[in-house]
């Protein structure tokens, strides 16, 4: 099992934004420990998944190219200790010539493979002609780019940078990229299982998409799991994710081996994720 959607970051680092999001959800059990290598492996353990990609997060939009560094930096020092994980990197987009120059670095010379951008969080729209050069890099390497879609569900950041319209564009202009959707778009499934369904280079990850009612915490699971095979006609491009830390990959797996999906889900998704990691050589 592969879970394509993790974070690490230093914890010395981490913004307030951030910080009080966990201390307001009571999720002090998020240590320091739990953000090294150590400490996702434990997790990952815990939760039954073997392998992991992490994604360096770009928490901020004043951010510099050197910050960013920073940032891939501890996420490439960490991966680095286990065959288990993989880093996916990060840049500064408006910062157009260093960009290309920190992303060509990270996927040939530290062995990033991948690129994370997180609209809501770096305050630029996924289809911005400053983000075009990237594409066309990532399209050369025919290297993932997973995105953030969706609401963020933090008061810091704004949610209207990661509306799954923005999307269409970039993989009609892009059609050899391949294109992770991180989080389904987070409820928008009718949108995404459009884009699923027109554009085959797109994947989106099922990370989040568990309501906050426990009585009812697999219902938008099985709501996209459906959406998707109704309309895409395949669930070939659904892959599994589960935004650790901000969730537990123990519960992700819970809920994903709860839901009534009409079909095995764990092994769909162990599948579609071990295939699309095969086909891109992340592992």
């Amino acid at each position: 099992m592969i879970d394509i959607h993790t974070h690490l970051w230093n914890p010395e680092t981490i913004p307030e934004s951030i910080r009080s999001y966990f201390e307001e959800q009571g999720k002090k059990r998020f240590q320091s420990r739990f953000y090294t290598a150590e400490g996702l492996l434990e997790r990952m353990d815990a939760a039954g998944i073997e392998k992991a990609v992490v994604l360096a997060l770009a928490y901020d939009s004043s951010l510099t190219s050197d910050e960013i560094e920073q940032i891939n930096d501890y996420v490439v020092k960490e991966t680095g200790k286990s065959s288990r994980l993989e880093a996916f990197c990060t840049v500064a987009p408006r910062d157009v010539e260093k960009a290309a120059d920190t992303l060509r670095k990270y996927i040939e010379v530290s062995g990033c493979k991948g690129l994370k951008l997180h609209g809501n969080m770096q305050e630029i729209f996924p289809n911005d002609p400053a983000c075009y050069p990237l594409y066309r890099i990532m399209e050369h390497y025919r290297k993932p780019v997973l995105f953030h879609t969706g609401g963020i569900g933090l008061r810091a950041y704004k949610d209207k940078y990661s509306g799954l319209e923005y999307f269409d564009d970039i993989a009609c202009d892009f059609p050899d990229m391949p294109i992770i959707l991180g989080h389904a778009g987070r409820f928008e499934y009718e949108k995404m299982a459009v884009i699923l369904r027109k554009h085959k280079n797109c994947y989106a990850d099922i990370s989040t998409n568990f309501s906050r009612k426990s009585a009812l915490a697999v219902k938008p699971l099985e709501r996209l799991v459906r959406t998707v095979e109704e309309w895409a006609g395949t669930t070939e491009q659904l892959l599994l994710g589960s935004d650790f830390p901000f969730y537990s990959q123990a519960k992700t797996m819970k809920y994903v081996n709860d839901a009534d999906t009409g079909e095995d889900l764990r092994n769909m998704l162990e599948r579609n994720t071990e295939i699309f990691c095969e086909k891109y050589k992340i592992f």
